[in-house]
């Protein structure tokens, strides 16, 4: 007995909905001014506008 008789019909699957690991690999990640690192850490912050990783951050805020 197929899904027909409960009145479901077959449906295709998404388009390439891919999984996390895969969108991991395809993000483009920024270099810290700073330092030059170069990680997904790696965030342009409201407060200084250019891209920083956290210890860098940290120590132009003055947080240490």
């Amino acid at each position: 007995m197929g899904l027909t008789a409960f009145g479901l019909e077959p449906q295709d699957s998404a388009p390439d909905e891919g999984n996390e690991a895969d969108d991991v690999d395809k993000r483009v990640w920024c270099e810290c001014v700073d330092c030059g690192y170069v990680g997904y850490e790696v965030q342009v912050r409201r407060e200084s506008g250019v891209p920083l990783c956290p210890s860098c951050f940290t120590d132009r805020e003055g947080l240490r």
